[in-house]
């Protein structure tokens, strides 16, 4: 009887720990809680976008015009060392998006996916062919997946994609894929409370790095079926395709890179890895050699 009533208590201190240890790492029990983090730390303006964070564009000829697209729960401020550098490169027009439901607060993107931030990506590039000969693509992480969607669906110029997101990557010791975890348990925890603001391994550009301090789940979960869809139809890609990935890429998985470039039918492509960069490449320690690598792939496929 001693036994079963010291099982009992121990179990029933696992799952007060368990209890204790999702309440402080995720929103469970804190729905409402979403936005807090992040209400007290960024500055809003009038329109109640984070200061310094919403879209624009650097003009220049339209003979070629390039479309940025950055990442999940992050927002335009990501590219602007590379959209600069492009512009004062090749004096193109250069246009950086804002993601619906960015640069606000975690709960305007709630209700989103990526269907609806495809939808949305589909006719701004609409829009910019009715000014310029050819659209060149670069998206991040999410705006990867979203800018591989682009290149599978129309016709582009050249695509660059940094650290793009088919899947999570995957330890052993996890038991789990990351995915089913995500399935179960994510619409109980609602969100993550990161630790750090991004997975960028510089503490120089992790502490200009400016994204959501809560990371919704929803918004993923309900991206799962466009995630299988794209997938399915690498094999529609005919653009020039660069790639460029960390191995040490906490948040994407390397072999999405991989995949992406074996299952292409782009005739000219490349897949550039890394070492010391975390999941956002474009603002860790190999920044410079990837934009230098985006200006070296275009203007050799502009010579032949």
């Amino acid at each position: 009887m001693k036994k079963n009533h010291k099982i009992i208590i121990s179990i029933a201190i696992l799952i007060l720990i368990a209890i204790i240890t999702l309440y402080i790492q995720t929103g469970f029990l804190q729905a409402q809680s979403i936005n807090k983090r992040d209400l007290s730390k960024w500055t809003y303006d009038s329109d109640g976008i984070i200061e310094n964070t919403k879209e624009f564009t650097l003009q220049g000829s339209n003979e070629t015009c390039w479309y940025l697209i950055h990442g999940y729960t992050s927002t335009p401020d990501e590219m602007t060392e590379l959209a600069q550098t492009i512009n004062n490169e090749f004096n193109e027009t250069v246009v950086v998006t804002r993601l619906k439901g960015h640069s606000q607060t975690p709960s305007q993107i709630l209700n989103l996916s990526l269907e609806d931030w495809y939808n949305q990506v589909d006719q701004e590039t609409d829009t910019l062919k009715e000014t310029c000969n050819k659209i060149n693509i670069i998206g991040i992480s999410f705006g990867g997946t979203l800018a591989t969607r682009l290149a599978e669906e129309k016709n582009l110029n050249n695509i660059y994609l940094l650290a793009p997101y088919l899947k999570t990557p995957y330890k052993f010791y996890y038991i789990l894929k990351p995915e089913t975890y995500l399935e179960t348990f994510g619409p109980i925890m609602h969100y993550s409370k990161k630790t750090k603001i991004a997975q960028i391994n510089s503490p120089e550009e992790l502490d200009k790095h400016i994204a959501y301090w809560n990371l919704p789940f929803e918004p993923v979960l309900n991206s799962k079926d466009f995630i299988k869809q794209t997938k399915e139809n690498l094999n529609k890609i005919e653009e020039p395709l660069l790639i460029q990935h960390s191995k040490n890429d906490k948040t994407s998985d390397v072999e999405t890179s991989k995949t992406i470039l074996e299952k292409s039918s782009s005739k000219t492509k490349e897949l550039i890895l890394f070492e010391k960069s975390n999941h956002i490449i474009i603002e860790d320690y190999d920044k410079e050699e990837i934009m230098q690598n985006i200006i070296e792939f275009e203007k050799k496929t502009r010579n032949t």
